[in-house]
């Protein structure tokens, strides 16, 4: 992302930036910052603009996923006690499903990540493994 001065952005661009980020469309974020589709789309075209817009975004994604990571525990935890579950051996069966999922998507995860690791070295060795 390039480094831009915040201030290059309007007073009503830094106003509407709240409605844009928190709304799910631009219908709905355009009627609640009080501007127009053409406004919306104009502001959009700069850089500054749509880099704000993207940073604020990701600040947000970015706090939502530690506040999901804070409560992994948890979930381990009500997970194993589903699986726990003698009165329902359809839930035990599902809690058992999810966690081996789990298990399994994070395996892959991992090995993705150790794949693209490699290659991003291969190529700052110049291809050389």
């Amino acid at each position: 992302m390039t480094n831009y001065d915040k201030s290059s952005l309007s007073s009503s661009q830094l106003k509407a930036l709240p409605s844009i980020v928190a709304s799910r469309s631009v219908d709905e974020a355009c009627k609640e910052a009080g501007i127009s589709r053409n406004c919306y789309y104009e502001w959009m075209k700069t850089p500054e603009f749509r880099e704000e817009v993207t940073r604020i975004r990701e600040e947000i994604l970015n706090e939502a996923i530690e506040h999901l990571k804070a409560n992994t525990t948890k979930a381990v935890a009500t997970l194993s006690a589903l699986m726990d579950n003698e009165g329902s051996p359809a839930v035990q069966r599902s809690a058992a499903n999810d966690v081996l999922n789990y298990v399994i998507k994070f395996r892959e995860v991992q090995d993705f990540d150790k794949r693209l690791q490699e290659i991003e070295k291969s190529i700052s060795n110049g291809g050389d493994a």
